[in-house]
């Protein structure tokens, strides 16, 4: 019996972990709904690229 030992501290180190990166995720994916970081659409992907910016007058 002695040879079998169990640590439960570093299991619940890893649910918690895994909890956590869980949360992580569906912060992201929420931001990212309210807020796209990139277009979705690769034909406004491709216009991005070619857009030139206009220099402000002053």
């Amino acid at each position: 019996m002695s040879d079998k030992v169990v640590d439960f501290n570093s299991k619940r180190d890893e649910a918690r972990h895994k909890r956590k990166e869980q949360r992580m995720d569906n912060m992201k994916d929420r931001f990212e709904k309210a807020m796209p970081t990139e277009e979705t659409d690769p034909k406004k992907k491709l216009l991005n690229i070619f857009k030139k910016k206009k220099p402000k007058k002053r």
